[in-house]
């Protein structure tokens, strides 16, 4: 018997952090995408390499921040034009738009776990050429830790250097929610940034164990060969990567279909004999109530069998362990994707 769901969903966001990067390209890629591997006593999927974010708090939204961006002569009217709407991402005199919040928490975020502040000056406000922007030139040993133990220091900081967090460069990717049978869930928009040059990481060791700046086929090949761990999403957002070989088209192809929001990936998970299967939104077999269970459905079938079940559309991964996983999309997404490649295939 299924158990109705009860967990309470976070929001949170995460950055794919991509840099030029021309020394080590592998298969033709210029960038390197930066990811880290959680620390082994991590209370959400430990050991696992993901992309720097977390969870949204309340200092994320508050419309303390306008004082800032005002310094700059960016009203909040313009914030609202800068950054279209994910979700549901109205404001109010006591919140930001959502749209603004959540790339403020990836921004810190970044900063707490990677000491990579994604900013702008007076200088380069303007500059128009579509890459991220940052800085180096201050005590940021200091200041990650500061943040890393209050959230609303990230504005105090923003404030001390006179700079705004680049919001600018910041690019709606995707939206995925954690399956129902974990007793942690999340609800993550995923955004995209370019750099023209990488930055120096500065891990934070309670969160951080190890980082890595590599390019999105070579972690792909090394999860297929057990050598790292990515989660369903790293997995799946690093395939759509991989239809971008150079990271001028990537970062114009995300700056295009960003104002078009994201069709929330929520996983719904059945077991097979032979494995396990994510359904995703779209799939003939994808349920009408993706909360409908907390527990793994069971189909008494293989991967393939449960597969055929399926008339026309497909979107699912296949998975024989946490490290082989199989995509599946054999239509076009409505929110203008890409669709993943299968790395095996490179």
């Amino acid at each position: 018997m299924s158990k109705q769901i009860s967990a309470k969903i976070r929001h949170s966001a995460s950055l794919i952090l991509v840099s030029k990067d021309t020394e080590v390209a592998r298969a033709g890629f210029d960038y390197n995408a930066l990811l880290f591997r959680r620390n082994s006593k991590s209370t959400f999927m430990p050991d696992s390499s993901v992309f720097p974010g977390g969870v949204c708090e309340t200092v994320d939204s508050s419309p303390t921040w306008l004082r800032l961006f005002n310094r700059y002569d960016v009203s909040r009217h313009k914030l609202n034009e800068l950054c279209q709407a994910p979700l549901n991402t109205k404001g109010s005199d006591e919140t930001l738009n959502a749209a603004v919040s959540l790339r403020l928490t990836a921004l810190r975020e970044t900063f707490e776990e990677m000491g990579i502040l994604l900013c702008r000056d007076r200088k380069t406000l303007t500059s128009i050429d579509g890459y991220a922007q940052f800085n180096e030139q201050f005590d940021r040993k200091h200041w990650q830790h500061i943040v890393h133990n209050d959230a609303s220091e990230f504005l105090t900081l923003c404030e001390e250097l006179d700079v705004v967090p680049d919001l600018w460069s910041l690019h709606e990717w995707s939206a995925w929610r954690t399956p129902s049978t974990f007793q942690k869930r999340f609800e993550t928009v995923f955004f995209l940034a370019a750099l023209a040059s990488r930055p120096q990481v500065l891990m934070e060791s309670n969160e951080v164990k190890d980082y890595e700046w590599r390019a999105p086929l070579d972690y792909l090949e090394a999860a297929l060969k057990k050598q790292v761990w990515l989660p369903p999403p790293q997995f799946y957002e690093l395939s759509r990567c991989l239809n971008f070989q150079k990271l001028e088209q990537l970062r114009l192809f995300a700056q295009q279909r960003s104002s078009k929001g994201s069709v929330l990936l929520h996983p719904v998970i059945y077991k097979c004999t032979d494995g396990f299967v994510h359904l995703l939104p779209g799939d003939d077999l994808y349920p009408s109530n993706p909360d409908a269970s907390s527990e793994k459905i069971e189909t008494g079938i293989s991967t393939a069998e449960f597969r055929a079940l399926a008339k026309e559309k497909l979107h699912r991964s296949e998975h024989k362990n946490q490290h082989e996983s199989h995509l599946i999309i054999n239509f076009k997404p409505a929110d203008g994707h890409v669709n993943p490649l299968d790395p095996k295939n490179l």
